[in-house]
């Protein structure tokens, strides 16, 4: 009897991109199965390039996830910009991600008396695809020639018909897509149909990483992470992007199994930071307690965290500020 023979190893890097809010860190996180990027409500939550890596069967995916692309390049915009069209060079295949249209969601997709709207016909791809799309698209490329271009078409849960991704599709495919695959990233469906494709894309050889490595990001950064992501939720509207976190103390205390970290969150007003610290010093009590819980989570074990709050005037400013805290 003969024994069928393996596949081919295979190996390479794969860049998932879109513009700012589309959900390419909810989608980064279901691939992996760990929490490794931060997400929130607010666009451009993510700064940093996060590098990740998904072992699967004989292939390995070393994923980059990115800030959003946009067309704002100024301060620290311009910083989230550039970390995310450098992270599309050299890379063996890019995952673009989409979302679909919000006219479409739940309750918008039906006639008032329940009936289903029919998919509109097929059109030229200017009028289905959102204009950012367009814009993210011509970006990469102006800087990908060669690498395959692999549509996720993201947040079709909110769809209570999906007849009409129909259109949608139909305007992606026209554009040349080496595979386009709807997804939800919040419910995991279609994701490891998604890692296929993008499995079968990548060059035969061996693995770049060794099979258990998860990221290439120190624990502290994740750390800060965190504690920014329980800004963006805790703060909303209130507090705006420019804020950084610092950590200036992380001890892993080997003997007690546990990790005491002194981060120290700065901001760009004072009244920011009051706003920040809360009455009676609620609103940081917070954010610390949701921070904490998510660091344990993240690194196994208990976490002790003090956090300060202070204030770097206009920081995302000047180059100096944002170099202070790595954005330059």
């Amino acid at each position: 009897m003969s024994v069928s023979p393996a596949p081919p190893t295979r190996a390479g890097t794969v860049a998932i991109a879109g513009r700012p809010n589309v959900g390419k860190s909810t989608l980064l996180n279901a691939v992996i199965g760990v929490k490794l990027a931060i997400v929130s409500p607010q666009p451009q939550t993510t700064r940093n390039r996060i590098l990740a890596v998904k072992t699967t069967g004989s292939a390995q995916l070393v994923l980059v996830d990115t800030p959003g692309i946009h067309r704002r390049r100024t301060g620290l915009n311009r910083f989230m910009v550039r970390e995310a069209l450098t992270s599309l060079d050299g890379v063996d295949c890019v995952l673009l991600v989409t979302e679909v249209d919000p006219r479409l969601t739940k309750g918008r997709d039906r006639e008032s008396d329940g009936r289903s709207i029919e998919a509109p016909a097929a059109a030229a791809p200017e009028s289905v695809l959102h204009p950012h799309d367009r814009y993210v698209l011509a970006a990469i490329r102006e800087r990908v020639q060669r690498a395959p271009l692999v549509l996720a078409i993201n947040k079709i849960d909110q769809l209570a018909d999906r007849r009409a991704l129909l259109p949608l599709i139909d305007g992606w495919r026209q554009l040349g897509m080496h595979a386009i695959v709807p997804i939800s990233a919040l419910q995991h469906d279609g994701v490891d149909a998604l890692v296929a494709e993008l499995a079968a894309t990548l060059p035969e050889g061996p693995h770049l990483y060794p099979e258990d490595m998860l990221t290439d990001r120190a624990e502290r950064f994740f750390a800060a992470e965190l504690i920014r992501e329980q800004v963006l939720r805790q703060t909303r509207q209130e507090i705006p992007h420019a804020t950084a976190v610092d950590i200036e103390r992380f001890d892993e205390r080997r003997e007690r199994g546990d990790v005491v970290i002194a981060a120290r969150i700065y901001v760009e007003r004072p009244g920011q930071r009051a706003i920040l610290i809360g009455a009676g010093g609620q609103q940081i009590k917070r954010i610390g307690t949701e921070a904490r819980q998510e660091i344990a989570r993240l690194l196994g074990c208990p976490v002790h965290l003090q956090l300060e709050v202070a204030v770097a005037d206009d920081w995302t400013r000047s180059a100096s500020g944002r170099q202070r805290f790595g954005y330059e």
